[in-house]
């Protein structure tokens, strides 16, 4: 190990401007086997460093040069002194999504192998620390552990990831600060990064960007509705995943689930059924269907339409006063394709491609975006708007998840320039058809996307009993990105009104996806309300009509808020929270099942009251 910077210092931490000596940082430099999850490593096979903190502008700096890793570490985990508690401390844990525990443990841990903003943070009395990471942002995993009543928070940094493309090119770096009294808590870690990002890295509210893309405006009063799938394949999820490079001559059937003409009389009964607005998005538009034979997406699909029917689709949502866009798969691609070519195949160190999951259209090989933008996708976009859509580009996993990398010597990325050219190719569509969409949070594409379809899956994860170790989760994302992004919640709130999927396998291109249970919780519908977001609905059931136009009913008396900042949000007592709008409305939800009542207003059981700027209160129907 090279010598380890020492600086130690007094200064002032936080927006509270508490005095404090620098902190310490334990670091710990894993060797031997790589292992998952939480675990704790042995003792044999650890290096524990101290590191000191050094002051900056905004507070404290944790560097780790690069040549401090090396070559027998394949992880680096950090674990502040100062991000530390026990069982019966007062405060939380919390990952950047809102993700959080009490310290009411005495053995547990949490995993999460990415997140959706690059903070964390640690809350024990009327002081919370956080920590922003400012290197390596994509390649570290989140854990808290307890063990006999002692609580650690960790960044795991991931060299053997980093390794299997490149040899390691940056520092770790990460910075701390504190915020102390009635402002330490997660809303005062979301103002600060709202700010952070808005200051930084080029994120404008809705109500500023709308001024250059006045589509937004109807996307606020509209929610997403996505036939999905006009067409698409089999998912092979039965063979290895080996066997799914097909050809033509071995590639499954295409399914046709709403041919383009159905598509105009599915939006026609959601037109009859009184929902004024919805901005569509067709998805399976494509040639060979729902991520068929993706990178390649024209010629349109002929079995469902082709390019005179999809045209046709097009000018019908229009003339219905909706807004129709297209689904687009940027990162996907496959052996089937026609224009498959290993020139384009994101690859790892060694040459070989660098792989994904198995979809419709098989064992996926990721695009490096370098090589697209460089190549077709400009092109293919400038297709897509000559159609005549209108409303933001959807590209699929952008926002899902990381950027993918690429070793090619012919173009090479990292994930950072990956994801510089995510933006470069989302800020064209914005040029072309007045805005961007993709899938999830995941926000270093947060200053070009307008909409996604879901934060993460955590309350998902809860509500089925998969994380114990967890207490809930805080709309931390949506604290910093309501007013600024349009969503919903989680994958669990999606098609709040169809009920439960029927079916284990949620892949979203599998027909079978599309069923539910038809059985309502009215406590996901608050949920949606409470967070701020809007409902979404995957489907091409005319089943669901009745089910789009009930979300309906409940997100247009709300619907108002959606260009507002979220200003805080708070447990005003056991089950019943308050959320904030920068224009003075409060949002009250009451989850319990008795009546509440809080400043001379009742609350029904298992509903919200609005309290609108001038005073007045809006009370909904029964949900």
């Amino acid at each position: 190990m090279k010598r380890i910077v020492s600086i130690v210092v007094t200064l002032i931490l936080g927006f509270a401007g508490i005095a404090a000596q620098a902190q310490s940082v334990e670091v710990r430099f894993l060797k031997g086997k790589p292992f998952g999850k939480a675990d704790l490593p042995s003792v044999e096979n650890v290096i524990t460093q101290k590191y000191r903190l050094k002051k900056t502008d905004d507070g404290l700096r944790l560097t780790i040069p690069k040549e401090d890793i090396t070559a027998e570490i394949w992880a680096v985990e950090v674990v502040p002194t100062f991000m530390t508690a026990k069982k019966g401390d007062a405060g939380y844990w919390m990952n950047g999504r809102g993700v959080y525990g009490l310290y009411d443990k005495e053995e547990g841990s949490f995993y999460k192998q990415r997140s959706v903003t690059p903070v964390y943070a640690m809350k024990k009395g009327d002081v919370i620390w956080y920590g922003h990471v400012k290197k390596w942002r994509f390649d570290y995993n989140y854990i808290v552990r307890a063990k006999e009543g002692r609580y650690e928070s960790v960044l795991r940094f991931r060299a053997d990831r980093v390794r299997a493309y490149f040899d390691l090119y940056d520092d770790i770096v990460v910075d701390y600060n504190s915020i102390k009294g009635e402002n330490a808590d997660y809303n005062g870690v979301a103002k600060a990064y709202r700010e952070y990002q808005m200051a930084n890295n080029g994120v404008r509210t809705i109500k500023d960007r709308a001024k250059d893309y006045p589509q937004l405006d109807y996307l606020a009063e509209s929610f997403t509705i996505r036939i999905q799938t006009h067409a698409s394949k089999h998912i092979a999820t039965e063979i290895p995943k080996e066997q799914a490079d097909f050809t033509p001559e071995t590639e499954y059937p295409l399914e046709v689930h709403m041919p383009f003409g159905v598509a105009e009389e599915f939006m026609q009964a959601i037109k009859d059924a009184g929902v004024d607005k919805a901005t569509f998005v067709s998805a399976g538009w494509n040639y060979g269907g729902y991520d068929g034979r993706t990178p390649q997406h024209f010629p349109v699909e002929p079995s469902i339409g082709g390019e005179e029917g999809l045209r046709r689709m097009i000018e019908r949502a229009k003339k219905l006063d909706y807004q129709i866009t297209l689904h687009a798969t940027n990162t996907d691609g496959y052996t089937v394709s026609p224009m498959w070519d290993p020139a384009w195949a994101g690859k790892l160190k060694n040459g070989k491609y660098d792989r994904g999951m198995v979809w419709a259209g098989g064992w996926n090989i990721n695009v490096c975006q370098v090589a697209s933008w460089n190549g077709w996708v400009q092109e293919e976009m400038v297709k897509m708007a000559d159609l005549g859509t209108v409303g933001p580009h959807y590209i699929d996993v952008y926002s899902a998840t990381y950027p993918n990398i690429c070793a090619d010597p012919n173009h090479p990325a990292t994930p950072e320039i990956m994801a510089q050219y995510q933006n470069k190719i989302l800020t064209r569509a914005k040029e072309l058809m007045g805005g961007a969409a993709s899938e999830g949070a995941y926000d270093h594409v947060a200053a070009n996307i307008d909409y996604i379809n879901y934060v993460e899956r955590d309350l998902k994860n809860l509500w089925e009993g998969n994380t114990p170790f967890v207490t809930d989760v805080f709309p931390f994302w949506e604290l910093v990105y309501h007013g600024i992004i349009f969503y919903n919640p989680d994958r669990a709130t999606q098609n709040h009104t169809r009920g439960k999927c029927l079916y284990k396998l949620e892949k979203s291109g599998d027909p079978r996806w599309m069923e539910g249970d038809g059985i309502v919780d009215p406590k996901v519908s608050l949920k949606i309300v409470e967070f701020g977001a809007r409902p979404i609905f995957y489907t091409y059931k005319f089943a669901d009509v009745p089910r789009i136009k009930r979300a309906w009913d409940e997100y247009v008396p709300v619907r108002h808020l959606q260009k507002e900042l979220m200003t805080k949000h708070e447990c005003l007592m056991e089950n019943v929270y308050m959320t904030t709008f920068e224009d003075g409305s409060r949002i009250i939800c009451n989850y319990n099942d008795a009546v509440i009542e809080w400043s001379g207003n009742k609350v029904q059981p298992i509903s919200y009251i609005l309290i609108n700027p001038d005073g007045s209160v809006y009370v909904p129907k029964a949900f």
